[in-house]
């Protein structure tokens, strides 16, 4: 895993067959937040399509890689200063080549990301 325990770390996890529930803390002492941006962090959109790569690869047992993202939608600026904890409820449907990736980030009261696409193995 490539930013679990330096950018956010798992809370706790709620899994129900194909889909499952990752609570996460998101770490402001990561270097991410001081680049992104100093005295005012924010979760960058690319780093939140990794965490839910990693909850991917963690709700299959397997390490995926993502090839077609289908819909990406940013509709909400998270930041471990205003949400230091949000959710990823995150299913997997298997394909021939890998599986077909739905996901949310939310906060308390704000969704943050959509997300759907295929990952492969």
């Amino acid at each position: 895993m490539l930013l679990e325990n330096k950018y956010y770390k798992i809370l706790r996890t709620t899994t129900d067959g194909p889909a499952a529930t990752y609570h996460i803390a998101l770490l402001p002492g990561c270097d991410v937040y001081r680049g992104h941006f100093p005295g005012n962090p924010v979760s960058p959109g690319v780093c939140n399509i990794q965490t839910i790569r990693e909850c991917a690869s963690l709700l299959t047992g397997k390490k995926l890689f993502i090839s077609t993202i289908k819909q990406c939608r940013l509709t909400a600026v998270a930041s471990p200063a205003i949400c230091p904890e949000i959710t990823i409820q995150i299913s997997a449907t298997p394909t021939d080549n890998g599986f077909n990736i739905t996901a949310k980030i939310t906060g308390t009261e704000k969704i943050y990301m959509q997300y759907k696409g295929e990952m492969t193995l």
